[in-house]
């Protein structure tokens, strides 16, 4: 064959590749540019129901997936990998969309009840339970019913269900009030094995965050801390609780110690050991429940359900539009890990969360900022980049308020310091003020399989800590010195914060956990309540009447298209990968989520000096247990 054959035919070739890319091309454009249309019909079609309130003023509230203090963004390669990994991204609801919805129904005449089933509950803090319990008690003493039902009750779940008039569970249920308990996966043994180094440099007797890398348990003074913190807040829980269901103090701890005891005299009925010890009112399936609720309230017209509501649907179609001029107070949500950065997928960037407070500290019309936390902490120089606009702002005459969630612990507290006022729900956890660096390295391991690493140095330092090389001496007293540092640091912005001496934040620090009501007494926190409460505080000391100042969020500016874009890709992900999971189902795939979920908080550590202000063991008290 000639040369000028075979060049045709690659030309051929070449030309056919084109045709099939530019195919490809037009078939993605087309489908992208008929997705576009329908979500905007979609939206033009949406805009055009307004919200009816059900004939006789039921609203049903029945949450699935966390309550959370703001909603997490997550890109379509996260999203893959959850799917993967887990099953996917668990739905989110505001905390303030709640609290919100219930005090507007308590004043709406429109409104005479609300339907409340929370099985589909699975993530909440002790803080944000205890704040929605709270508004469900105003609800009743506004003259409205609460009705609950469930196949059976968590420990958050029963917590809010025990605020209702009337509690209703399915007669093969059971309630789990069984108090708080708080575990952790241990992966020291199996380092071990790995022949992995683990280099650890810390400051602080209750740092525990790396204990799960250093031994096979809990040290002696991570359970004392830890038992110390979750007394308080079992504690709360009981008093609540059975204030709210006319119980004897102490019904909880018997309920919860003599379990098995309970079980046994009704032949391990579980349904009736709740019934029995007065956590529930009465036992029912669903579909009597169901009957009974449609005779009360009656039967939406062609369709088998309880004529109401849907409670979310009603918060965004009666909340009040927000004013659009006049003072600020602005709200700055710092959610989640501290990294360095902007952050994505429900994390505080350092540089992010920082020049969204320049931009609240250069804009004139605000006059307060609201920094409402729910972190661990992380990286202990974003923290540091926070920190230091806090403080430019107050210097600048802005009022600095932080109100503390579900969790404003290590580095969560470092960023709050500068505040001229600290607030805390009872049951926030807070503290852990301390330090540590955390470097694995691989060398033993690699030395298994043959490999090595070596070279020359020109000097003691220049050799840096290396994955397959390992820590030198010099480097290892580098980052002691380093860490050492840091926590003196943390020390001077604690008391420069809280007007307290060096030793006296050293007696509460040394990276021990505490409750908000906790924090109080030892002078960490200024007051007890929340959100509302801050912003009040803010609006008093920068000398702003009610009615007088607008609320407004700063939040990071979004790129639309690229919104759109990972829309589209959290979509597909979603449904290619709907039923799909690497990890198999059960105890034992659960086992093995939240040993995944531990390592990648570590994997989420990117502080350029390896220091960290991180309360690792603080993301136990999201879970709803």
């Amino acid at each position: 064959m000639s040369e000028h054959a075979k060049e045709n035919i690659a030309a051929r070739i070449w030309r056919w590749i084109g045709h099939i890319q530019h195919g490809i091309l037009r078939v993605f454009g087309l489908i992208l540019i008929l997705i576009v249309l329908i979500v905007l019909i979609g939206a033009m079609f949406s805009g055009d129901d307004e919200f009816e309130m059900a004939e006789g003023g039921l609203l049903n509230f029945s949450p699935t997936g966390v309550i959370v203090e703001e909603k997490s963004r997550v890109s379509p390669g996260d999203a893959f990998t959850a799917a993967l990994l887990g099953g996917g991204t668990p739905n989110q609801i505001l905390l303030r969309d709640v609290i919100e919805g219930l005090r507007l129904a308590a004043e709406d005449e429109e409104v005479t009840a609300l339907l409340v089933n929370f099985d589909g509950l699975t993530g909440a803090t002790p803080a944000a339970l205890h704040a929605i319990a709270a508004e469900m008690t105003a609800f009743r003493e506004a003259g409205k019913d609460i009705i609950a039902y469930g196949d059976s009750y968590s420990m958050g779940g029963y917590m809010l269900a025990s605020h209702a008039s009337e509690v209703h569970m399915h007669e093969m249920g059971g309630a789990v009030v069984n108090g708080y308990a708080i575990y952790r996966t241990f992966f020291r043994s199996l380092l071990d094995r790995l022949n992995v180094t683990v280099n650890v440099y810390r400051v602080g007797t209750f740092k525990s965050a790396l204990e799960p890398f250093l031994d096979d348990s809990m040290s002696p003074e991570a359970a004392e801390a830890t038992r110390y913190v979750c007394g308080d807040i079992w504690d709360a829980y009981q008093t609540r609780g059975e204030a709210a269901r006319g119980l004897e103090a102490g019904a909880l701890q018997t309920y919860a110690d003599t379990f098995p005891a309970l079980m046994a005299s009704v032949n391990g009925d579980t349904a009736r050991v709740a019934e029995d010890a007065g956590l529930v009112d009465s036992l029912s399936g669903r579909g009597a429940w169901r009957n009974m609720m449609e005779e009360r309230f009656g039967r939406e017209a062609g369709e088998n359900r309880i004529r109401s509501s849907n409670f979310l649907e009603y918060v965004e179609a009666r909340r009040p539009e927000p004013a659009r001029r006049g003072d600020v107070i602005a709200v700055i949500n710092a959610v989640g890990t501290i990294i360095e950065g902007d952050g994505d997928g429900g994390v505080i960037g350092g540089d992010m969360h920082a020049n969204l407070i320049r931009r609240a500290r250069l804009d004139d019309d605000v006059k307060a900022i609201v920094l409402r936390i729910d972190s661990g902490g992380g990286s202990a120089f974003a923290s540091e980049l926070i920190r230091e606009e806090l403080v430019l702002a107050r210097e600048q005459g802005k009022i600095v308020i932080a109100s503390m969630g579900g969790v404003a612990a290590s580095g969560g507290y470092w960023i709050a310091a500068p505040a001229h006022e600290i607030w805390a729900e009872p049951t926030t956890i807070t503290g852990s003020i301390g330090i540590f660096g955390f470097i694995p390295t691989f060398e033993n391991t690699m030395a298994e399989i043959g490999v090595f690493e070596d070279g020359v140095s020109l000097t003691e330092s220049a050799r840096f800590p290396s994955p397959f090389g390992g820590v030198t001496d010099t480097w290892g007293d580098i980052l002691q010195q380093s860490v050492q540092a840091g926590y003196e640091q943390f020390l001077t912005i604690v008391g420069e914060g809280r007007n307290m001496t060096r030793d006296e934040v050293d007696a509460v620090a040394q990276g021990r956990i505490w409750t908000g009501a906790q924090a109080h007494d030892r002078g960490l926190v200024d007051h007890l309540g929340g959100y509302d409460d801050a912003i009040a505080a803010a609006a008093a000391r920068a000398g702003l009447e009610e009615g007088a100042f607008r609320v407004k969020e700063f939040v990071e500016k979004r790129d639309p298209f690229q919104e759109f874009l990972k829309m589209i890709g959290l979509s597909f992900v979603s449904g290619a990968l709907d039923g799909v999971s690497l990890l198999p189902g059960g105890s034992f795939g659960q086992a093995a989520a939240e040993a995944g979920a531990e390592l990648q908080r570590i994997n989420m550590m990117n502080d350029r000096r390896g220091v960290y202000a991180t309360c690792l063991e603080c993301e136990a008290f999201r879970r709803v247990q």
